[in-house]
């Protein structure tokens, strides 16, 4: 099948059961290979074995390419893209990954189906040798998400959905800012963590400050900013500025805190995302003038001269 032509991917996960188990390798009975289909209520992935004949990684690209292309047999499987969406060519890159390049129409699939179509796509390719990472292009240029780069995905950077739920969790590096033992600074801390594809990376990064230094942290010594009860009622980015609502809960400051290093932690923790460079922060539904002692801005930006430095 030449490059360019249209190719529909019929795609897969299993929800792993029998005789492979989740997280297992393949059997040697399936050539090392799975491929991936969609259910029919576009919820989650299914996945049978599949013998791999090719033995050269371009050949092998293009025979996953070919056997997704083809009808599911079972009726409440269906194709993942629809017959506008073509596949334009795909390469190899040099931290070996293997670069998919759509039409323009890939941009129009949101959700999760969008994001069940990612997972299966890099689980399938991943499983050929010398292909690590997969990465999405369309008409050429690297796949956004908003304004985000979804850049390079590996096999387990998608966490397996083993329920009825219409939701897939991916993983996420974060960059939060927690304050120091004495309240003075904010000391930042990266994590990685697993996330619900539906929610925004700014909700992410609000509920991971909500809640708090994990063990590891808090040993080496960050400290809270936001009380626990603390509810995010709405969070939303629009031309670079995010707009976040907080419960009146925030109002009850963490003790030894300052002021400064309680907002500015949302604020630094926020601008750590590429579509971010303001925030405004409303609490209970309102724009207030001041927290606390502190008088707030309308709309913050970030604030380096915060940041404590590492010794």
């Amino acid at each position: 099948m030449e490059r360019g032509k249209v190719f529909l991917f019929v795609l897969v996960f299993l929800l792993l059961c029998g005789s492979l188990g989740c997280g297992k390798e393949p059997s040697e009975e399936s050539a090392g290979g799975r491929i991936y289909f969609l259910n029919g209520a576009e919820t989650q992935l299914v996945s049978e074995g599949y013998e791999l004949k090719a033995t050269f990684k371009e050949a092998q690209v293009q025979e996953y390419v070919n056997a997704l292309a083809k009808e599911p047999e079972g009726r409440e499987l269906k194709k993942l893209l629809p017959e506008n969406v073509k596949l334009l060519d795909f390469s190899f890159g040099e931290a070996d990954q293997l670069i998919l390049n759509f039409d323009a129409n890939y941009s129009t699939l949101t959700g999760i189906t969008e994001v069940l179509i990612r997972a299966a796509l890099v689980k399938t390719f991943c499983q050929i040798e010398g292909v690590d990472y997969v990465e999405f292009y369309v008409n050429g240029i690297p796949y956004m998400i908003g304004e985000l780069p979804v850049g390079m995905m590996k096999a387990e950077d998608f966490i397996d959905n083993t329920s009825d739920e219409e939701f897939y969790t991916q993983m996420a590096n974060v960059s939060i800012y927690f304050a120091n033992e004495d309240g003075t600074a904010l000391r930042e801390s990266h994590r990685q963590v697993s996330y619900n594809s539906n929610i925004s990376m700014e909700q992410l990064v609000v509920e991971q400050l909500i809640g708090g230094p994990i063990e590891e942290e808090r040993a080496a010594g960050l400290c809270a900013t936001i009380p626990e009860d603390t509810q995010l009622s709405k969070i939303s980015t629009k031309d670079g500025i995010c707009y976040l609502d907080l419960s009146v809960d925030f109002l009850e400051k963490p003790e030894g805190i300052r002021e400064e290093i309680i907002l500015y932690s949302i604020v630094n923790s926020l601008a750590e995302l590429p579509n971010v460079n303001k925030v405004q922060i409303r609490i209970g539904g309102e724009l207030r003038k001041s927290y606390q002692s502190f008088e707030m801005p309308e709309v913050f930006e970030r604030d380096l001269d915060l940041i404590e430095t590492e010794m």
